[in-house]
């Protein structure tokens, strides 16, 4: 009993050691792997680098704003806007007017196809041409025939107004010369009878002075007291001799005479006076009377000149009517031929050989007409997107747009086309604001696309760098090559075997390049320096 217990505790114990060595082995295998691990890990801390050459460039230094936006071509479209209609098709019946116009006999083009200047289109048909062509130039003559009537009654229908408006214009002369006649006639007339009564005026001035003169009137008082005295004498010697009484009558008698004779004239005088003063009078009637008839004939012959004045205006209206009449009548007959001349050359310009070419480059988006079918109405013949057409169309903020204006230069890269660029011009800038949301308020550009488009397409997405600010003629190197401690800017220069840091003087960047003033320049090497690990390099 015993010795099975001792057995037992021999054989748990021979396990216990085999499950302890189990273990030792477990934990050794552990820890070399640990330690495994942990040398891996120093291995990869272990750091190396990397230079990688870059040339310092000289040139235009830009800094801008780039937005996207989509390639659209510029659509050019031929118009056929020929009028080959003629007076004579409204008498045409339905089934013959379409020989008045050009039927289509080939198109020579499809949609989407790429034509060069120059490549042919359509081709009309020679008997459409032939019958447009003769329908034009009948039409072109009769409006030559049209044009010569029109010119001779012209020329005789001014004749005849001439003449009917120079006799008018004659009685209205004839007229103002009878008015002129009686004008002078009267007025001759109560000139002279004025002149009459100014005569008869002096002469009763002249009597009237006589009789009022100094002398007259010591004359006159003379006479008066000479015959008062002789009266006096007479009445005196009535009682004295005989002798004075006969002496006395006599001087009496002498006075008596000389006053009477005088007061005989002075009563003549006043009687002149006054019958000059009727004549007077009588005179001035006279002219009341002439004035009236005067009057009268003047009423009368202004009335003639007025009618004859009137006949003579209605005459040059007449005149003038007619003139114009004939004027327009020529004047349409004229434009009339001009027209029709016009179509048959703008006719026979677009005809030429029959044959439409294209008047540019491009893809054709369009063609209007089809074998067999009449150019009727205008229409378009082909349509085509021109690729020297090219315009990219992208929104600008508002806090951008006020640095740009038409005309500036832009960049363009296109995403179909990694690393490539092309040059674009600022064509339109529409002041009309679009808002895709509350905060974000832009403005259209139009962008023409310059240089060699052939490889691009409508649709492709394009970036637009709008210049902002730039410098030129400035050296420059990559940002990120630049390496900044203390405030210092430096690059890595290689030395011999070595690559160290050099100070330079920068300037002012644009995001991926920036400004070197001094300490380098345009050509000189420069490196940028590049972290790598051993253990990434040996996995590599």
């Amino acid at each position: 009993m015993e010795s099975r217990q001792e057995e037992t505790k021999r054989r748990m114990a021979r396990r216990t050691k085999k499950t302890l060595t189990v273990l030792c082995i477990a934990a050794a295998v552990v820890i070399a792997a640990a330690c495994g691990t942990i040398y891996r890990k120093l291995a990869q801390n272990v750091q190396q680098w990397e230079y990688s050459e870059q040339t310092v460039q000289q040139g235009t230094l830009t800094n801008g704003v780039t937005e996207s936006g989509t390639v659209e071509f510029g659509i050019t479209s031929q118009i056929y806007d020929l009028d080959v209609s003629t007076d004579d098709d409204s008498d045409e019946e339905d089934d013959e007017e379409d020989e008045n116009y050009l039927r289509v006999e080939n198109v020579y083009v499809s949609v989407g196809q790429r034509v060069q200047e120059g490549d042919k289109v359509y081709r009309f048909t020679q008997d459409s041409i032939d019958s447009v062509r003769k329908a034009l130039t009948y039409e072109r003559t009769e409006a030559q025939i049209a044009l010569a009537t029109a010119q001779t009654a012209y020329e005789i229908g001014v004749l005849e107004a001439e003449l009917s408006r120079d006799e008018t214009l004659l009685d209205t002369s004839l007229a103002q010369t009878s008015y002129d006649t009686v004008i002078a006639r009267l007025s001759n007339d109560l000139a002279a009878k004025n002149l009459e009564i100014q005569q008869l005026l002096k002469d009763i001035y002249k009597l009237q002075c006589d009789l009022t003169q100094e002398e007259y009137l010591e004359e006159k008082a003379d006479v008066s007291e000479a015959y008062e005295d002789a009266l006096e004498g007479v009445e005196n010697a009535a009682d004295d001799y005989v002798t004075n009484r006969v002496d006395a009558a006599q001087a009496f008698q002498s006075a008596r005479e000389s006053y009477e004779q005088f007061f005989s004239q002075f009563d003549e005088s006043n009687q002149q006076i006054q019958d000059k003063i009727d004549e007077v009078y009588e005179i001035e009637a006279e002219i009341v009377y002439k004035q009236q008839l005067l009057e009268k004939e003047l009423l009368a012959a202004q009335q003639d000149l007025k009618t004859s004045t009137v006949s003579g205006e209605i005459a040059d209206v007449k005149y003038q009517s007619s003139l114009t009449g004939y004027e327009n009548a020529l004047s349409k007959a004229q434009r009339e031929l001009e027209e029709a001349a016009q179509k048959l050359d703008a006719f026979d310009k677009f005809v030429r050989d029959g044959t439409v070419c294209a008047a540019g480059s491009g893809i054709v988006t369009e063609i209007g007409y089809e074998e067999g079918d009449y150019l009727m109405n205008t229409g378009t013949l082909i349509a085509f997107a021109k690729a020297d057409e090219m315009t990219v169309s992208v929104d600008v903020s508002q806090e951008d747009v006020v640095m740009l204006k038409v005309g500036d230069t832009v960049e363009l890269r296109m995403s179909a086309y990694e690393g490539e660029t092309y040059r674009g011009i600022i064509k339109s800038i529409t002041t009309t604001a679009t808002s895709r949301n509350s905060a974000t308020i832009s403005y259209p550009v139009v962008i023409s696309i310059q240089g060699d488009t052939s490889g691009l397409y409508s649709g492709m997405t394009a970036d637009v760098t709008f210049v902002t600010e730039e410098a030129e003629n400035v050296s420059y190197v990559l940002r990120k090559a630049v390496v900044e401690e203390n405030g210092k800017s430096q690059l890595y220069i290689k030395s011999g075997e070595s690559y160290v840091l050099t100070p330079v003087t920068t300037g002012w960047n644009n995001g991926k390049y920036i400004e070197v003033k001094d300490g380098i320049n345009a050509g000189d090497r420069y490196y940028i320096r590049t972290q790598i690990q051993e253990g990434d390099a040996d996995e590599e």
